[in-house]
């Protein structure tokens, strides 16, 4: 199970096969490509009011399977580090 995650945004195959590459030796690094097309939420639109229980949002660090998440400053690449135990 990979321990950090490599999330290269859509058109960047170069810098893609390059992280593929340099990390391919190592089983605590997955690099992955953005599949995404647009952003889900496109704007304000009507919606029926929230019905979960808030205790149930924002769990912390405790009970995620996300320890940190950041972008590299210059590169289309979004670095996540999960925690040991999360199952994907």
């Amino acid at each position: 199970m990979p321990h950090r995650l490599f999330i290269v945004a859509r058109g960047h195959d170069r810098l893609y096969e390059d992280l593929q590459q340099q990390f391919a030796a190592n089983p605590d690094v997955e690099v992955l490509v953005d599949r995404r097309y647009a952003e889900r939420r496109q704007g304000p639109t009507a919606r029926d009011p929230e019905r979960r229980r808030s205790d149930r949002r924002g769990q912390g660090p405790a009970g995620g399977h996300v320890l940190t998440a950041g972008a590299v400053p210059g590169l289309p690449v979004l670095i996540v580090e999960l925690a040991p135990t999360s199952a994907r």
